[in-house]
């Protein structure tokens, strides 16, 4: 009997665990903006993907010209061409809360692009109606010149039930 209440306990803890990760890395980065959702037990996720990218360029001498890409569209978060050796780029993204509760905004990124990024904010709670800027730069810090590539996910997480708290 006692056997049988512990692999009753084992398998309800092993299903809940299953149930409680959070969405998958992406298999495959996107080429433009999409929107996912995902589930467990106890929280929904929508998960918005940005395809992401920079081009760090050479730089030359005190007296030549360096080239500057600027990407200004909406749907992605390319960075464009930014020179070597410290320079940096600047991205910005409005998040606005429409739900009737609080939400937890996790951002993450993904590919060979992932340690050029850094995010203003990160992992913080968006009350209701509340709307926030948030700040994503590109650092060019110890990289080398050449195209980098990947992706940044936003991840909503949104409590199913009342009785949960968002932390």
């Amino acid at each position: 009997m006692k056997t049988m209440i512990i692999l009753i306990v084992f398998t309800a803890v092993l299903v809940l665990l299953l149930n409680l990760t959070e969405p998958p890395e992406p298999l495959e980065y996107v080429e433009n903006r999409t929107f996912e959702k995902h589930s467990n037990l106890l929280f929904d996720y929508d998960i918005i993907r940005y395809p992401a990218g920079a081009e760090i360029t050479p730089i030359g001498s005190l007296n030549s010209s360096i080239v500057l890409g600027f990407v200004t569209d909406s749907w992605n978060l390319n960075f464009g061409g930014i020179p070597a050796n410290g320079s940096y780029a600047t991205r910005t993204i409005k998040l606005s809360n429409k739900e009737d509760k609080a939400v937890k905004i996790i951002m993450k990124s993904y590919g060979n692009v992932s340690d050029l990024i850094s995010f203003g904010r990160n992992e913080f709670i968006l009350k209701p109606g509340e709307t926030v800027s948030i700040d994503i730069f590109s650092y060019t810090n110890d990289f080398t010149v050449g195209s980098y590539s990947g992706e940044v996910d936003i991840i909503v997480k949104k409590p199913i039930y009342n009785f949960l708290c968002i932390s």
